[in-house]
């Protein structure tokens, strides 16, 4: 999988998996990467997938620096580095286990650091993890040789069918260790090449059949006592616990379920969980978001449409009903599907029939239906925004997902579960007893997903071994949005934080008419233009294209 290797002066800090249709990295919480850089916009460029290349498209207006040269779209290329302030951000399209990403000019350094001085230490831990799982790494210590395979007898046993008996052996040859293929039937790889024997680096990761291996010089960190897992979402809440008991009971019927939260709880890792304990795990997932599609777009992402549907529509197309045909269909927020389509979405749940825009006969498909959303949907069909028929046959299981402020013991084991999937091969970094206090002190309004920036944001800002208070820092807008919402205390805030919620609630309520809001904060119309400028509101309250009414 394609990735992003954040580098400071040098130091390799981070990397970033470019695993969805688009990444965005830019100085705002709402960018999937958070650089902690004034010189860098709040969303400063996107990484977007166009089905054969990854490309980098400038959000900032203002040029993004892409192997020196500013550009507003590129094709990004092995080993070209992106200038982010004093970060650079250099991709890689090769598996993050099949090689070492450096900067040019760095590849003898930062391959070789591990090796220097006295070699390697007294203390080695060898360790195995199955790509595209999170469960915990297997381990072995290692005194002066070991044999990896799936033969019982090995000292490192990977029990897959790709895996053969006796696979390869790991050696210590005075200061190196050496990874030998012992004539495997489908090889062993070290940085993406077939090798036969290769030095192995601290922190390189050699790939055998599904399994990425490589080498530490201290024993991981044991998971938190009482922690669970249940397909990739981690606990130690006895809430969660129960949760999870749930999950895998509404997985072993075919029920259509909506998952309640807020945002940034994981709501799609739970839809991901009920479609891989299911009978259907061996069909396709497809999610669909129905609040990032423009509304006369969303019924053709559904319901696909045929040739000439409609101007542009040059060739017949699948919508996302038909790629789910005897798999899982994933409707995130449902709350924003437009009223008008939701009589159509109503016929398909009840007789599995799908048309497409333009077609003149339907056709059947076997679909499980998960949606979710952050909305309260009985306010919503009291609202006349949300069909109730609708309602109770998307809601046959329901499942509600606590926020993260209802469960703080979860903070540290997520906390290190990012910082450990984030950080450089080998490289561990601590949270001081200050920063652990900070964390457990935030009311985390923007749940999981914000901890993942936090930590992301962290990682780009230490330069040392320990987490430092400073290096832990929160965006204040969501603080504030989540003021707003009611999520937490107004007086944990600061006056700033509550006028920007102030400021943004009033202009989504009048719909983003810059007069009428001025005259209901009894501000002068031009004090509310500089507010909104400074808060980064001119935005809000509009929808799709609209102007403010002045």
């Amino acid at each position: 999988m394609a990735h992003l290797v954040f580098y400071r002066r040098g130091q390799e800090l981070m990397r970033v998996a470019l695993d969805g249709a688009r990444t965005t990295v830019g100085r705002a919480e709402e960018a999937d990467v958070v650089v902690p850089e004034p010189n860098v916009a709040r969303l400063q460029a996107a990484i977007e997938w166009d089905g054969s290349r990854h490309l980098l498209r400038d959000l900032s207006g203002r040029k993004t620096l892409v192997g020196g040269n500013p550009v507003d779209q590129v094709a990004l290329e092995e080993g070209i580095d992106v200038a982010l302030g004093s970060f650079r951000a250099v991709y890689s399209s090769q598996p993050q286990g099949d090689e070492t990403a450096t900067l040019p000019g760095q590849v003898e350094t930062l391959v070789s650091q591990d090796l220097e001085g006295e070699g390697l230490p007294r203390e080695l831990w060898i360790l195995a993890q199955e790509g595209g799982t999170s469960r915990p790494p297997l381990q072995v210590a290692l005194a002066q040789a070991i044999e990896v395979g799936s033969a019982e007898g090995c000292g490192l046993r990977l029990a897959h069918p790709t895996v053969s008996g006796r696979h390869a052996r790991l050696v210590r040859q005075g200061g190196r260790l050496v990874l030998s293929d012992l004539g495997s039937t489908n090889g062993t790889l070290v940085q993406g090449l077939r090798i036969y024997e290769a030095e192995l680096p601290l922190g390189a990761r050699a790939r055998i059949g599904p399994f990425e291996i490589w080498a530490a010089a201290s024993r991981p960190a044991a998971r938190a006592a009482g922690a669970a897992e249940l397909e990739g979402i981690l606990t130690a809440d006895p809430t969660m616990r129960a949760l999870f008991a749930q999950i895998e009971r509404v997985a072993t019927t075919s029920a259509p379920t909506a998952i309640f939260g807020e945002t940034g709880t994981g709501k799609e890792l739970v839809a991901r969980a009920i479609h891989r304990l299911s009978r259907r795990a061996s069909g396709s997932f497809v999610p669909l978001n129905c609040s990032a599609i423009a509304r006369e777009l969303m019924e053709s992402e559904l319901f696909g449409h045929e040739k000439g549907a409609f101007t542009g529509a040059i060739a017949a197309r699948e919508g996302a009903l038909a790629e789910a045909d005897r798999g899982t269909l994933f409707l995130d927020e449902i709350g924003e599907l437009p009223i008008e389509l939701q009589a159509k979405l109503l016929r398909v749940v009840e007789l599995g029939e799908v048309k497409r825009v333009g077609a003149s006969r339907a056709t059947n498909v076997d679909v499980r239906f998960v949606c979710a959303t952050h909305r309260v949907l009985p306010e919503e069909i009291r609202n006349r925004r949300f069909r109730e028929d609708l309602y109770y046959r998307l809601a046959v299981a329901t499942i509600y997902l606590p926020p993260l402020r209802q469960r703080k013991g979860d903070v540290p084991l997520l906390w290190n579960h990012f910082v450990g999937k984030l950080a450089p091969p080998g490289q561990s970094i601590r949270l001081s007893d200050a920063a652990q206090a900070k964390l457990a002190a935030h009311a985390w309004p923007g749940n999981v997903r914000e901890l993942r920036n936090v930590a992301q944001r962290a990682l780009l800002s230490t330069s040392g071994t320990v987490f430092g208070p400073e290096d832990i820092q929160f965006d204040a807008s969501l603080g504030a949005r989540a003021a707003e919402e009611g999520l937490i205390d107004p007086r944990h805030l600061t006056l700033e934080q509550i006028e920007r919620a102030a400021v943004a609630s009033v202009m989504r309520q009048l719909g983003g008419n810059r007069r009428a809001a001025a005259r209901q904060l009894d501000i002068a119309k031009s004090t509310l233009l500089k507010k909104l400028s400074e808060y980064g509101l001119e935005r809000e309250g509009l929808q799709g294209e609209e102007t403010p009414e002045e």
